[in-house]
């Protein structure tokens, strides 16, 4: 059970990414009600996978037929195979909604177990949680209903859950009334709120994903998580660069301690010839990337620097533009006084003024009272007087 393809794009020359899936039924269930689609599409430069996870709910009627008919429906993987290995990868490239494909062919999938389950009631109440993906090189698309589950294993970095139960105790989680860990042991962990195939309304999940060069991606039913903690799957993936022996080896361990439910999962590794491990092959590359660190390293060092250099000069012109603006408003105080000086007379002008006005009212007064005396005394003269001077 191994299917195993290239996929360049997005990932170095000469490196590809490798496909591992395997599904089997445990060591309690009679029959494996789970199953896994891989299929691949395109040519070796350009390819684009479909992966498909569905795992039939246990203790439901007819688990197996549900599963096998969502598979048949994703959407109909059968049209898809025989029309992109014929026309290479053109229509599928053309057609970049990988979203709203990944959700038509759920939908069609819980469509066709409704029409069987009205056909045939004594298969009344068979479902199946799914989690599917589609994949051009680093690009992901990921669509889930229920408790099967996409995660991303990283060299660096603790393993990543990238999709989101529809069950209880996620609820719970979510609500902040119980613990992740608590939830692994919670005695309703197997309640889920959401089917494929159990109403004809359904709800679908999806988003987009970027896989980074040290990444892996993993998808898998609820009978690998119910036994294996989330550093035992990481452990196994970067472990072992094979995708398909990690998919064994984690049945493997799954079933070693307990194998209660059907296990089914897919692995895309990261891009091959990526390791840690330094040999003659690698070491110059890798040298030249530690000098190119270490420019940048400097580069930063030194932005870092010009950047603090740039906040600080900032600082001073606020302070210099305040400053100024202060000198601004004491200017126009001060045009404001001066204005307001010129516009009234001083005390002085007003006192001299004052003096003026008194000086040529006295003259007034002066000249007023000199011709009343003029004309009394010429009034108290005699006649024969004034006479007289007539004649003269």
């Amino acid at each position: 059970m191994n299917d195993e393809s290239d996929s360049n794009i997005g990932v170095p020359i000469g490196k590809s990414r490798k496909i591992g899936w395997l599904t089997d039924k445990g060591k309690v269930r009679d029959t494996d009600e789970d199953c896994v689609l891989s299929s691949s599409f395109g040519g070796r430069f350009d390819t684009i996978h479909l992966f498909v996870v569905a795992d039939g709910m246990g203790g439901h009627a007819k688990g197996e037929v549900a599963s096998k008919k969502a598979i048949s429906s994703i959407p109909s993987a059968a049209i898809w195979v025989d029309a992109f290995s014929r026309i290479t990868t053109q229509k599928l490239l053309d057609d970049n909604n990988w979203k709203e494909s990944l959700e038509k062919g759920i939908k069609g999938a819980n469509d066709r177990i409704l029409e069987y389950t009205a056909e045939h009631p004594e298969a009344s109440g068979m479902g199946t949680t799914s989690v599917c993906a589609i994949v051009r090189g680093n690009e992901v698309t990921l669509a889930n209903v229920g408790d099967s589950r996409a995660y991303v294993v990283s060299d660096t970095k603790p393993i990543v859950q990238v999709t989101t139960d529809h069950s209880l105790v996620q609820e719970l989680v979510d609500k902040g009334e119980i613990t992740e860990a608590q939830a692994r042991d919670h005695p309703s962990k197997n309640v889920i709120t959401r089917a494929v195939g159990l109403s004809p309304s359904l709800e679908v999940d999806t988003k987009n994903i970027t896989l980074k060069n040290d990444e892996s991606l993993l998808l898998c039913c609820d009978g690998v998580i119910a036994h294996l903690s989330d550093d035992d799957i990481q452990k196994i993936v970067l472990e072992t660069p094979n995708p398909q022996d990690a998919c064994r080896k984690i049945v493997d361990m799954t079933n070693d301690k307990g194998g209660s439910d059907n296990i089914s999962l897919i692995i895309l590794s990261k891009p091959s010839g990526l390791g840690k491990e330094v040999t003659e092959e690698n070491k110059e590359p890798q040298e030249e990337m530690k000098a190119i660190k270490m420019q940048n390293a400097e580069l930063q060092h030194q932005v870092q620097i010009v950047t603090h250099d740039l906040q600080e000069i900032k600082k001073d012109a606020a302070v210099m533009w305040a400053q100024q603006k202060d000198m601004l408003e004491e200017l126009k105080d001060i045009k404001k006084d001066v204005s307001d000086h010129n516009a009234e007379p001083s005390t002085e002008e007003k006192e001299r003024e004052e003096m003026r006005a008194k000086k040529n009212q006295l003259k007034s007064e002066k000249d007023i009272i000199k011709q009343k005396e003029e004309r009394e005394k010429a009034q108290s003269e005699p006649d024969f007087f004034k006479k007289g001077k007539k004649l003269r």
